[in-house]
């Protein structure tokens, strides 16, 4: 393992926007885009799958006008593919549709109204709650020949093609590429990214290693990369 200085810029959060109402999703996207977010605005919802698969985002926040039943098969199909935070609008307080969201894999709920400020502040507690490793002063990470990019968020493979990363992706990439072929075990990598154990961190991970292999392994189905041990994972760069 090598590291080597880069001075590239810093890639700041990146916020993924799912609203097709006319008059809010401008202001979503504005007043995040003032607390210097990346922030993708995506208004029609048959194309959110499609954009969210192109980019590699950091946290999404979904307010859409539509059904409640397709509402819930919306977030359900979304929760299927990604393992970042997954922020929910609704226009009104009705309990059984809060929990059904929370059940369908919703991290959190916000009851509309609500003003620009406040849903300001919800989205970058969960960014700082989120961004758990600063990369201002991390380096260029090299394993055999994978090199891995903190400012840029992506790791470079032997063709020389850059895969964007999510930050867990990331955390976990970074953490295993600083040892090749060492062996951490399940708890190592929770506590190291979480900071915390518990069944949910646990699946967390297994499906952080799931969209990991289906982006830099040849065969995700036969890993070869990034392996799993009796009681964790290494990369085997």
């Amino acid at each position: 393992m090598n590291q080597v200085k880069d001075s590239n810029s810093i890639q700041s959060p990146k916020i993924f926007v799912v609203c097709n109402l006319c008059d809010t999703a401008p202001v979503w996207a504005y007043i995040l885009r003032q607390q210097g977010l990346g922030v993708i605005l995506e208004t029609f919802i048959e194309n959110a799958i499609d954009r969210w698969a192109s980019e590699a985002f950091d946290l999404v926040a979904i307010d859409i006008d539509t059904t409640h039943a397709d509402r819930i098969e919306f977030l359900k199909k979304f929760r299927e593919i990604s393992v970042v935070p997954i922020l929910l609008l609704l226009p009104a307080y009705h309990e059984s549709q809060i929990l059904e969201a929370y059940s369908a894999g919703i991290d959190d709920v916000i009851v509309k109204p609500i003003s620009p400020a406040i849903f300001q502040a919800k989205i970058m507690a969960w960014v700082r709650r989120s961004w758990t490793m600063p990369i201002e002063g991390l380096d260029l990470v090299n394993a055999g020949q994978y090199w891995l990019d903190p400012k840029k968020r992506s790791i470079i493979i032997p063709n020389g093609l850059v895969i964007k990363l999510t930050n867990l992706e990331f955390q976990l990439l970074h953490l295993l590429m600083l040892q090749p072929g060492h062996e951490f075990t399940t708890d190592e990598i929770i506590q190291s990214i979480w900071g915390q154990y518990g069944d949910r961190n646990n699946v967390l991970l297994k499906n952080v290693v799931y969209r990991l292999r289906k982006k830099i392994e040849a065969d995700p189905s036969q890993p070869v990369l990034l392996q799993t041990w009796l009681k964790g994972y290494s990369f085997q760069g």
